[in-house]
């Protein structure tokens, strides 16, 4: 009997693909490689900025270059990588040069996995299993569903050349066919809620689909899952949207701080990195500082402000504050350019 398990987010279980492993501890790189699709599925979360849009981006880094890519992937410690779009295959040659890229980098053990719309032909498949990929999740078009004959053949050949095969779909309506499908290639599946965006929410209401009043998952999408998907003689995995946020983006935001935060800064337990600050006359403020004996290592000068320790700013903030500076505490996401999450004047 399979144990099916669960977790705080809802997350529901029976089979965790080695991509879905990485995923939970916060190490995967998601890769996305192109904005460009030939689909217009109605449910596509994608943005406005990233939708249509040849660009590449290594989490929330634009990539010019594979040195960005493989940048961001050691700034997080990345375990493996995901490669998603737009519909990757549209970019097949850059792909390939991406995985050889990070494999050579990180080694073998670095762990690629790719979604895709397509159904490659097996010279694709071998191709991209020669260069390094591991896993492929293929994401059949709903009027596939009924009749996925495409999918099987795409799965069998992925298994046959030694790639983990699975499918990841929307957990929108029932698909008998899918599971059958999947039983038969020994693959997984993966079920997504519905996800609410700007670029969905018509879509989504359109087929009768309603918001819930807490984030941006879809009333019922995870009654489906539980209703029609969650079978014991296969291998399956249900992933509500608040997964992303409540673990996936905590812990990968947890890898970056621990390998990027200055020695002043305070991680916090959510990834996020807190650190004082002092704007105006940053030469008096300097002078000031080093009157009072401030360790040169728990302060960072930049050209317009003084980057600090949190507490030691607290401390002295009285003496800055009659030298006409200005001091903030600073809760910041651990990127360059990261979203400042609170900033609290002193």
């Amino acid at each position: 009997m399979v144990e099916w398990q669960s977790d705080s987010v809802g997350s529901i279980f029976n089979y965790l693909s080695p991509g879905c492993r990485i995923c939970r501890q916060g190490a995967g790189l998601v890769l996305f490689v192109t904005g460009n699709c030939v689909r217009s599925c109605f449910y596509c979360p994608l943005s406005e900025e990233r939708r249509g849009k040849d660009a590449a981006f290594a989490d929330e880094k634009q990539v010019e270059c594979l040195e960005d890519m493989l940048a961001e992937a050691r700034a997080i410690g990345a375990l493996g990588t995901g490669i998603t779009g737009g519909e990757p295959l549209m970019r097949l040659e850059y792909v390939l040069q991406c995985i050889r890229a990070l494999k050579q980098e990180f080694g073998p053990l670095h762990h690629i996995h790719l979604y895709t719309g397509q159904y490659p032909d097996h010279e694709t498949l071998r191709r991209l299993k020669d260069a390094g990929l591991d896993e492929i999740r293929f994401h059949p078009p709903i009027s596939d569903w009924s009749n996925p004959e495409r999918l099987k053949a795409a799965l069998q050949e992925a298994k046959i050349l030694g790639l983990v095969p699975g499918v990841e779909i929307p957990a929108i309506r029932e698909a008998p066919e899918i599971i059958e499908v999947v039983r038969e290639a020994d693959a997984f599946i993966n079920l997504n809620e519905l996800e609410f965006s700007e670029t969905n929410f018509a879509g989504l209401a359109a087929q009768g689909f309603l918001p819930e009043d807490l984030g941006c998952g879809a009333v019922g999408s995870e009654d489906i899952a539980k209703e029609h998907f969650l079978v014991q003689d296969i291998k399956v995995h249900y992933c509500p949207s608040r997964f992303k946020d409540a673990v996936q983006l905590r812990e990968r935001l947890k890898r970056r701080a621990e390998r990027t935060a200055r020695p002043f800064d305070y991680v916090s337990d959510e990834g996020t990195i807190i650190f004082g600050t002092i704007e105006g006359d940053t030469k008096r403020a300097l002078r000031i500082l080093q009157e009072l004996d401030v360790p040169e290592e728990t302060y960072f000068c930049q050209k317009e402000r003084i980057d600090i320790d949190a507490c030691i700013l607290e401390d002295i903030c009285e003496e800055l504050k009659r030298a006409d500076c200005a001091l903030s505490i600073i809760e910041k996401y651990p990127l360059e350019g990261g979203l400042v999450v609170e900033r609290i004047p002193l």
